[in-house]
């Protein structure tokens, strides 16, 4: 173990050994796939590349496959497995003996989710953006940065939302799909009043204000500040009571 690596274990154990759990377990590889699957689909298009420019085919591929679908399973799977798993194994008990709060359990837990689905996230659609815009990828780097940002976003509301879930149903990955397919796949589009609740439109209205290109709008957005801050807000929630409930739970 390096110098480097024993201090980052002595100030953040548990983000640094959920961090380890994850980069050796399945979760992981089914979310690498999941974040591979926009450069199947970039592929795909280039086929038959005049259909559009590589700029819109990102933008069409971000705001309809990946935001309402992809980044939402990605996070759940990590997110729900993060406690779920010690839940199941009996395991969490052992944690919450040692001498460290319970917020921080939740904090270093929710790090180590949001960080490995944000980055193996970013590769997949990187490789997708710099494949459909191959000549025109410097030119297109906004795009890119409003969509990696916009990510962040999503990855961290959705983290939080589903790490509390772990907490509270014992097969929190199923109701997590069943939520993300339901509300933020379907019903979020069918029923316009929907939108104020789904956190994808928060995600394509931050990415649409982030980018700034009249070109490609996401219709009814939210201004930057008002969607920032309802994100705000539900994170906060999430993990405040993610951490009351891990107070309250009896592990013996």
């Amino acid at each position: 173990m390096s110098a480097l690596t024993r201090s980052l274990f002595l100030t953040f154990p548990i983000l640094i050994l959920t961090l380890r759990q994850f980069s050796s377990g399945k979760a992981i590889r089914v979310v690498a796939l999941f974040a591979l699957a926009p450069v199947l689909f970039t592929v795909i298009y280039l086929i038959d590349p005049s259909v559009q420019t590589g700029r819109a085919w990102f933008d069409q591929l971000f705001r309809t496959i990946l935001v309402p679908t992809i980044l939402p399973l990605a996070t759940v799977i990590l997110a729900t497995n993060a406690l779920g798993n010690e839940l199941e194994d009996r395991t969490l008990v052992y944690l919450v003996l040692k001498p460290i709060r319970r917020s921080r359990i939740i904090i270093e837990k929710y790090a180590a989710v949001v960080q490995s689905t944000w980055i193996t996230l970013i590769i997949g659609a990187a490789i997708a953006w710099v494949m459909a815009n191959r000549g025109d990828a410097v030119d297109n780097l906004d795009m890119l940065a409003a969509a990696v940002l916009a990510m962040l976003v999503g990855v961290l509301t959705y983290g939080a939302l589903f790490l509390a879930l772990s907490l509270i149903i014992p097969r929190a990955l199923v109701a997590g799909i069943i939520y993300i397919l339901i509300w933020e796949t379907l019903l979020g589009r069918l029923i316009p009043g929907a939108q104020l609740l789904s956190i994808q439109h928060y995600v394509q209205s931050v990415y649409s204000r982030l980018l700034s290109d009249p070109e490609f709008q996401v219709s009814n957005a939210l201004r930057f500040p008002s969607a920032m801050l309802a994100i705000s807000i539900l994170i906060a929630f999430a993990l405040l009571f993610a951490t009351m409930r891990l107070r309250a739970m009896d592990l013996e």
